[in-house]
């Protein structure tokens, strides 16, 4: 008999302490809670310049050099230093032209996985720093769709 008190006795007092620890717990992660609600997120750090603005291209159409029958449709915008829109309208004028150019020279295995078109990506940006004197920051390629 005193056996099964001491059991009994023991269990409560293991209730007892297991309440306890489970309120301490439901307690802090109210807290925790509270406080990620009044937290206001940091401010998204621009990896540009305040003058810096992006300016779509419009879309290119061209066959590729090989096989004659692919064709190939690109469309991109660049993040250009501050300019006015006449020079920044002859600039995408311009780069497209390159664009075409490239792209007519370029075959359909060059494009081939991510690789390739991360070169393509890379080319591309390349040539559209040289052709603005290194006014264009970055050419974003928006979509690439190859027939």
């Amino acid at each position: 008999m005193r056996l099964i008190a001491a059991i009994l006795a023991l269990t409560l007092v293991a209730i007892g302490a297991g309440a306890l620890a489970g309120l301490h717990l439901f307690a802090a992660a109210e807290r925790v809670a509270d406080a990620k609600k009044t937290a206001t997120p940091p401010p998204l750090a621009s990896s540009y310049a305040g003058s810096a603005r992006l300016r779509k291209l419009s879309p290119i159409v061209t066959n590729l050099a090989a096989p004659a029958n692919n064709w190939a449709r690109v469309e991109a915008s660049m993040v250009t230093d501050s300019m006015s829109d006449e020079d920044a309208g002859i600039l995408a004028a311009h780069i497209s032209e390159d664009i075409v150019t490239y792209l007519r020279s370029a075959t359909v295995g060059q494009f081939e996985g991510s690789r390739g078109l991360q070169h393509l990506r890379d080319d591309l940006a390349e040539r559209a720093n040289i052709r603005s004197s290194g006014k264009v920051r970055e050419l974003i390629i928006e979509t690439l769709v190859i027939q």
